[in-house]
């Protein structure tokens, strides 16, 4: 990994520019319950870093591994010790700046890292990343396919080898069950952790209860039935994922995790982390090599009834402001 902070200013052009993808990451510090570090997002981005650039290597072996950095910002993280939240526009502004470096660097493609899975972060980044889109820059942001594929629920597919990777048949099925639900410091990414980076990872994972079950919150689940019945089906899913997240966000003691992070494994890190490079890899390589049209961030509806963040996306949003979406 090259750090193009630590070199002269003309070496660190003649690499940024020489068509290599650069690679940019921006993390909050976030509580990700008693077993996983607040740098659980940066350490995880690191190791997606590493899959995604070794993938695309077989069809460019000439492009280093270029790294910009790492912005250690985030809008909307998990509440808990030690979670520090960035507004909407603080965060927008601080990758504008970036970005407007990376041109001057003359970077032809970016890849912006992240793995911090607000929706409302998502549509920060987008926003800041403007400069780069506005100069022509190639820009793929891996964190919105994971997003896309979660509020769609195709991570069922994708993810059902780590689920193999659990030995008991019967935890099997219920971490299986619970797949939806498994967002934050769960099965997933805590095998994640595990597989990235071990010594981050507090031996309590294994004797963690199951986060307890909950309910959508009710208002948004029916204003996504009602998209539904309008044929609005994706505006459906999206909203019925924000029901079942901040359902999650009102369980009392507040877990800080969700699901089953006690059946994590190295094992089904890897294998989770083998699905994303793939995945992530297949779109790099479409937008990069034939100039694919890049998805944009999930929920983009959310930036116009959180005023950019300024009424907070886990407060409550008024129903009439969901009624005209419909």
């Amino acid at each position: 990994m090259i750090a193009l902070r630590a070199l002269p200013h003309p070496e660190a052009r003649r690499l940024a520019s020489s068509g290599a993808p650069v690679y940019l990451a921006a993390n909050p510090l976030e509580y990700h319950g008693p077993h996983l570090s607040l740098e659980n997002d940066a350490l995880v981005s690191a190791g997606l870093v590493r899959d995604l650039h070794a993938a695309l290597a077989p069809t460019h072996p000439e492009w280093p591994l270029l790294w910009a950095g790492e912005l250690g910002l985030g809008v909307d993280p998990v509440p808990g010790p030690g979670s520090v939240a960035t507004s909407f526009d603080a965060l927008r502004a601080a990758l504008a700046r970036s970005c407007r470096g990376l041109l001057e660097l003359g970077a032809r493609r970016v890849v912006l890292v992240t793995f911090h899975g607000s929706p409302m972060h998502s549509l920060a980044l987008e926003a800041g990343c403007a400069p780069l889109r506005a100069a022509g820059v190639q820009l793929f942001a891996p964190m919105h396919l994971l997003l896309e594929a979660l509020i769609r629920l195709d991570e069922r597919e994708l993810l059902a080898p780590a689920y193999e990777a659990i030995a008991d048949p019967d935890e099997r099925a219920a971490a299986w069950r619970e797949l939806p639900n498994d967002f934050h410091a769960g099965f997933g990414e805590t095998s994640l952790a595990l597989h990235y980076a071990p010594a981050s990872v507090d031996p309590r994972y294994r004797s963690l209860p199951p986060c307890p079950a909950w309910e959508p919150v009710p208002w948004v689940d029916a204003a996504a039935r009602a998209a539904r019945s309008l044929g609005r089906d994706a505006l459906a899913e999206e909203l019925a994922f924000a029901a079942r997240g901040l359902g999650w966000y009102r369980l009392r003691p507040f877990p800080g995790y969700s699901a089953r992070p006690a059946l994590a494994s190295p094992e089904a890190g890897a294998r989770v982390a083998a699905a994303l490079t793939a995945r992530f890899a297949e779109a790099a390589a479409a937008l990069f090599a034939r100039g694919a049209t890049p998805r944009p961030a999930p929920m983009r509806w959310l930036r116009a009834l959180s005023l950019d963040g300024r009424i907070l996306s886990r407060q409550r949003i008024p129903e009439d402001a969901i009624a005209r979406l419909l």
